[in-house]
């Protein structure tokens, strides 16, 4: 994961963290997802709150 930026491992670790929360065994788009709505920052959010998305 060295390879990605700090924000992209915070994804992806919060997005591993939904994965297993669903008990899941990998991780997919709507893990990666919710990971970028629990970062809270970003393109991805400002895009769903303004689309009127919590």
């Amino acid at each position: 994961m060295n390879n990605f930026t700090p924000r992209a491992q915070q994804v992806l670790a919060l997005a591993r963290k939904e994965a297993d929360r669903f008990n899941h065994n990998y991780v997919g788009t709507e893990h990666l997802l919710l990971g970028l709505i629990k970062l809270g920052q970003g393109v991805a959010v400002n895009v769903l709150q303004k689309m009127g998305m919590d």
